[in-house]
This record gives C-alpha cells, structure tokens and sequence, in this order.
C-alpha cells in the first residue's frame, strides 16, 4: 500500500473532486453528515476555522485550509473488501497518521502530533479509470473540533510512514519498495519497445505505451521539437529522468539508446567531403562590431487564489528548462504539470528577470525543489495567459 498527503488552498474542488467524482461512493464522514453537498461540507469546515480566527496567533496567512491524503492498496491487498472494509482502513490509516512524532524533523512542536481524528473529514472511494484499481480520499479540516491547527509540515513523509506501519502490520509490501517496482516496470517496457521498434520515432513510442496500459504526457517546444516527457502507471507518473540507467530515456539521449540496441539500422551515414573545392573570389568583408544576441523572452501573466496577478518575464532558455525539469512524480488527482510549472515561475521568474541566460532561475528553482521534498506541491489555482 502507498500514500501521500498535501495541504491544500483548494480545499473546496478537492472535496467536490472526491465527492462527485464518476462512480465514486462516500465511505465515511467524521463531524459532518454525509447526506449534504460537498459544498456545504466544506462551508462547515470554513465555520469551525473562522470560530477559532481570533484563538490563532498572528503570523502567516492561514491559507492551505485542508489536508488532502490519498490511500492506495493493491488489487491483491484490497481483493474482495466490503465498504467496511474500507471504512476501517480509513480509521486505521488516521490513527497512525495521527501517532507519527515529525518534532525532530521539523524542529517544530507543533509537528508532534496531529489529530485528524478529532477533525472534520471525508472519506470517499475512488476507481482508476484505466486499471479499477481502488482507493481512497481523504479531505481534512486543518483545524480540529478544539481549534488546534493540524500540522502541514511534511505532511507527504508523515503519509508514507503512515502506509508503511498498515504495511508492517499486515505483512504488505513497503510504500519505498512498491516505488522502485514499478519505476522498474515501467523501465522495462520503455526498453522493450524500443528493441521492437525498426526506426525510432515519437509517435510510435507513444503509441506503444499506450498500448501496454500506460498514459503518455510529452512536452514539445513552439518548434514541435520533444524536450521532455513523463509515464502515468496508475496514479503515479515517472518522468523520463528517473527511468532507465544513467538517464538513458531522456528525450536528448533516447535516439542514441535506440541505435545502441540496433547497431546496424542505428548508423548514420555521414556524406564524403568532395574531392575539389570550387573557389570563388569573394569581396574582403567589412567588419562590423559584433552585438550579443538578445534571448527570446517568455511573458507570463498568472493569477493566485487571492485575486492578485503576477507577471512574469524570462528567457526562453529558462522557460524551456523549467518546464522539462517540473513534473508529477507522484500524480496527485487535481494538480496539473502545468500549474506546477507556474508555481516554479511564480517563486523565482520574478527574482531573477534581469538575468537573461536563466541559469540563476534554474539553479535557485533546483535548490528549492530538493529541500522541499517529495511533499512539495502546488498550493496556487493558476489562470495562465502567454501574452
């Protein structure tokens, strides 16, 4: 079984997204009925946080509102359950979520412990469109029943170590182990396909993951030209980086990887260097001072949940590498790459506009990304405009 777990601003389509999602069925509510509009739940959520506004010490603005957790079983773990079955799997994941002390981590107190228990939530069971597989989603008041916050901080780690101590328990494989599977998995085919494939191209490659059950999301340049791409394996997505050895399925290196795998069709002839050389006589140049290229510049203009516009402006080189760079390594059911993708350009294009090679952006954006962790996710509802 895996996990993971966000805190959300978008706590309103998130419980309408688990709620009225196709085919998908109310497991249990804690505090709230269950026979209201997933509007209404989330207006009962806003009450109980805004009875306890003036309680809240000043600082920050309180806005991831939710924590937004998914549960993942496999089809073999989860063969022949009830909606008890579930039901208790809910109750079981929250209290272990709830015991996990992050203290230490996060050198924070308030990290000790959560209490979900005692919170407003919902739990509603989903269907994999593709595969049927089965899970859980679950919506969570930030603030419990006492006015106490529920602590955001590496909220994704405290999930995993939630799926693993259900793991440990019942003798399932570990959330860490399942990952490396399955990147594996998906690894193996990319490989395979390009064994079978006579001449490499795009549109087969894609075709072909299609056809062994996989979702394909390729990001092309203005010019048609593949700058990067991720596979979808259930809910989860694996971007091109983290498949294969050494980075060998990248789209910079996939034709080199094909032609290693088909040495003889793989060569590329090169043409011979003519014997003669025609001579012309050509006028001595006028030389002229050299100016430096001006770089391509990408304009956007993006929104935020609290009605203010940002506009952002950078090189098209820095655009391009940002945008091959972000990806959902673990899909979540409501973020879009490309509103990840805005974040990024929201938290650095505007520090650094004047650098026009773009290098200061990617590398400060890198930084940021890794110390962020595997909870890093986007908390801004994006209007994109490229002007």
């Amino acid at each position: 079984m895996i996990a993971k777990a966000a805190t959300i601003s978008h706590g309103s389509n998130a419980i309408r997204y688990s709620v009225n999602k196709d085919r998908a069925d109310i497991v249990k509510t804690n505090l709230l009925p269950d026979d209201i509009s997933p509007e209404a739940m989330f207006k009962r959520m806003m009450l109980v946080q805004k009875m306890f506004t003036n309680e809240r010490k000043r600082g920050r603005p309180f806005t991831d509102n939710v924590i937004r957790i998914e549960i993942s079983p496999s089809a073999e773990e989860s063969k022949g359950w009830t909606m008890d079955d579930w039901a208790r799997l809910a109750d079981e994941f929250i209290q272990a979520f709830d015991s996990i002390d992050l203290s230490k981590k996060t050198k924070r107190a308030s990290s000790k412990q959560t209490n979900l228990k005692g919170s407003q939530y919902v739990v509603a069971l989903h269907r994999d469109a593709k595969s049927g597989i089965l899970h859980l989603h679950i919506d969570a008041n930030r603030v419990d029943m006492e006015g106490k916050i529920n602590d955001g901080h590496l909220s994704g780690m405290r999930a995993v170590m939630a799926a693993n101590i259900i793991n440990e328990r019942y003798g399932w494989v570990q959330s860490e182990e399942i990952g490396i599977r399955h990147r594996q998995e998906v690894s193996d085919c990319c490989m395979e396909i390009l064994r079978k494939m006579d001449e490499f191209s795009w549109e087969r490659y894609e075709a072909e993951l299609v056809r062994h059950g996989y979702g394909v999301h390729i990001q092309k340049n203005e010019d048609g030209t593949v700058y990067g791409y991720s596979i979808k394996r259930g809910n989860s997505s694996y971007r091109s980086s983290k498949l294969g050895i050494g980075r060998n399925l990248v789209p910079s290196k996939i034709m080199k990887t094909w032609q290693k795998l088909h040495p003889q069709e793989g060569k590329i002839n090169q043409p011979q260097a003519e014997d003669k050389q025609t001579r012309t006589a050509t006028p001595t140049a006028i030389s002229k001072p050299q100016t430096t290229p001006q770089p391509v510049m990408k304009h956007y203009s993006i929104g935020t949940d609290d009605n203010r516009t940002f506009a952002v402006s950078l090189s098209e080189a820095a655009d391009c590498i940002i945008r091959q760079e972000c990806s959902l390594e673990e899909a979540h059911p409501l973020a879009k790459l490309e509103e990840i993708q805005h974040t990024a350009l929201l938290l650095f294009g505007t520090k650094t506009r004047t650098n026009l090679n773009g290098h200061a952006v990617v590398r400060e954006w890198r930084t940021e990304c890794a110390s962020a962790g595997k909870g890093f996710t986007d908390n801004f509802s994006t209007q994109y405009q490229r002007t």
